[in-house]
């Protein structure tokens, strides 16, 4: 497969892992991102890591929410998680 593919909305996940396994339109796109969009996505450290399976469990953190609530990212700083089913689900229903 090439990249980029015609017409598709990659996610920065995405351009990360392809950018890991060397392919250099990808690692352009993640230089790119974190010239011009990485200050605004500064994280605050003011949340708590809440995936239970996940190494720095209670770590601070700063999670990104999308606008209906859910849980789009779970930043450690130098790196990050996608959500966590079970913590997502405890903080809507509280």
């Amino acid at each position: 497969m090439t990249h980029p593919e015609r017409g598709r909305m990659y996610s920065l996940d995405e351009l990360n892992d392809l950018a890991e396994q060397g392919d250099p339109w990808a690692m352009g796109k993640v230089d790119e991102w974190e010239q011009h969009f990485s200050n605004e996505y500064v994280g605050n450290m003011k949340d708590k890591c809440p995936d239970g399976n996940c190494e720095q469990f209670g770590e601070p953190v700063t999670i990104c929410y999308a606008e209906d609530g859910r849980i789009l990212d779970v930043d450690h700083g130098g790196w990050g998680h996608g959500p966590v089913r079970e913590a997502e689900e405890q903080r809507k229903a509280s």
